[in-house]
């Protein structure tokens, strides 16, 4: 049907239209509004102003919505899918009169990535009052300029000497926690997954709130945390909050009410908050938020950026290295080396000593595994809002053009391409990143460099990568030092590893598919010979 056809199918007679409605019956006003948008809605996705520099349209397979089902119903999974239905580089994904652009050619992400004029702080504030539950006022400070100096004092503390310490602090607490369970013969866990979560989130909590660590005291908070990331996506719509996101909303009230008697007490110059925690709150008072619960709020926000993605991704290489007893043996051989023991006291117990800088220098095949089950399991989407009309371009050297006001997504897409990383690409192979220390690398390793960003890319690099990596290392040699770690269902047999669910939209990094049906991977701790009466300790 032409443009203009349609057109007046849609407007012919508006005037006897509107004449009409006042005799319509209500249900019959309601249908008669419904079939109006979506005709409207037809119109434009089909035949509205598209500028020829855009990227082709790629219409969904269900008019109007199918895009946006696929996204309810698959998540990153969708996008995915898109891909190997239809092989295209870049496209535009009509919806609901509206638009998305879609990207998956790794130069276009590249692109994409560094154009100052496309900004993920646009969406972090437009979805912050949902999630956080922030004032007006709060968005308005935001806004206006708290968030860009909230990242400008973050990134240097997780940079260097500062990132140090407080991988000492994460990994120091994990040791501890390592410590208890080696002094038992044999230490069962019923779901390792869920030890893995709140070992992380234990650990993760005591490098931002110290010694005065509510997460502690009271581990349901620990619940609390992924009650409330189960939630985010029906916090982020705002829609009937209280009804469609009840539990996540008790679950953020109760860590926003722990958090905020941290900053009532540090105001009291009663404690002192680590570094980093105690340099943010400094921020957002000095933009005139001075309600500890509002400041705790904005907080949130830090503690789940910091658990989210480094707890099931801790698993999943926990997973991977233990279900090979090979891959264990080898890095032990290139990590007991880097251990030194000295006396820790009277009754014959000893200390070991692992530097935790040399977890990226001296110990190759495990970081190398860390990046393969990243790249296996990293699922994430980088977003960001066009603040204006913006060009990108391909290797080749073709512009797109994204139109200012829309939306862009850029999954990982290219982290399981066989194009990339070969016909293996959906198997996990350690040693496939052994080479990445090589700057003079080939054609091919430059390829896959620009094919992984797990943690997204340009001005918003995750500035907490380095960070989750280190404690990732550091307990993934603690623990294949010092433990054998068995299917407790099959005692003296590997673990296995779970079939992996797609990462839901706001998720980076996805999680078993059992996972919260009763179905947990149990295993077994055993304490390795030699190593029972010895205490593990990280050091600088």
């Amino acid at each position: 049907m032409a443009a203009s056809s349609v057109f007046e199918a849609v407007t012919h007679n508006i005037g006897g239209f509107a004449q009409a409605l006042h005799s319509l019956p209500y249900l019959e006003y309601i249908v008669f509004i419904v079939l109006s948008l979506t005709l409207l809605s037809y119109y434009f996705d089909n035949y509205g102003f598209t500028d020829p520099r855009e990227p082709r349209k790629l219409r969904p397979s269900f008019p109007l919505i199918g895009h946006l089902m696929g996204m309810v119903a698959r998540h990153t999974q969708y996008f995915d899918d898109l891909y190997k239905e239809n092989g295209m580089a870049i496209a535009t994904l009509p919806m609901l009169g509206g638009k998305i652009y879609a990207i998956w050619d790794t130069a276009l992400i590249q692109s994409g990535l560094s154009k100052k004029t496309m900004s993920f702080d646009a969406i972090m504030i437009q979805h912050a009052q949902g999630l956080l539950g922030l004032s007006d006022k709060s968005l308005r400070i935001a806004r206006e300029g708290m968030l860009a100096d909230l990242m400008h004092v973050t990134k240097p503390i997780l940079a260097g000497e500062a990132l140090a310490r407080i991988n000492i602090t994460v990994l120091s607490h994990a040791a501890i926690i390592l410590d208890e369970i080696r002094k038992e013969e044999a230490y069962e866990v019923p779901d390792l997954y869920d030890w893995v979560q709140t070992t992380a989130t234990l650990a993760t909590t005591e490098a931002l709130y110290g010694p005065t660590n509510p997460f502690s005291r009271d581990r349901s908070l620990v619940d609390d945390v992924w009650s409330f990331e189960t939630g985010l996506r029906r916090l982020a719509l705002n829609i009937l909050p209280s009804v469609t996101a009840r539990r996540a909303i008790r679950a953020r009230e109760r860590l926003v009410a722990a958090i905020a008697l941290l900053f009532d007490e540090m105001l009291d110059h009663k404690i002192e908050l680590p570094e980093l925690t105690r340099r943010r709150v400094e921020v957002i008072r000095s933009h005139g938020i001075t309600d500890s619960r509002e400041v705790a709020r904005i907080e949130v926000a830090l503690l789940h950026g910091a658990t989210v993605n480094t707890a099931p991704s801790l698993f999943w290489t926990v997973a991977h290295v233990f279900a090979r007893p090979e891959l264990v043996a080898a890095i032990r051989e290139e990590a007991l080396p880097l251990v030194t023991f000295a006396s820790a006291g009277p009754g014959g117990e000893q200390e070991a000593h692992f530097p935790i800088k040399l977890l990226d220098s001296s110990c190759p095949l495990l970081l190398s595994s860390y990046r393969e089950v990243t790249r296996l399991s990293n699922q994430a989407m980088s977003t960001r809002h066009v603040m204006k009309d913006t060009l990108v371009v391909d290797a080749h050297g073709r512009e797109y053009l994204f139109r200012a006001g829309s939306t862009v997504m850029m999954p990982a897409t290219a982290h399981s391409a066989a194009d990339v990383w070969g016909t293996d690409a959906a198997e996990f192979q350690p040693q496939r990143f052994l080479d990445w220390s090589n700057k003079a690398v080939s054609k091919a390793s430059k390829e896959r460099r620009a094919a992984y960003m797990p943690f997204g890319g340009g001005k918003h690099l995750c500035p907490g990568r380095n960070l989750a990596k280190a404690e990732i290392l550091g307990l993934v040699v603690a623990l294949t030092l010092v433990f054998e770690i068995e299917d407790a269902a099959s005692p003296g047999h590997p673990i296995r590893v779970p079939e992996i669910r797609a990462a839901r939209l706001g998720q980076g990094v996805g999680k078993p598919v059992d996972l919260g049906k009763g179905k947990g991977l149990g295993v077994r701790f055993r304490t390795r010979k030699g190593w029972e009466n010895v205490k593990w300790k990280f050091v600088l």
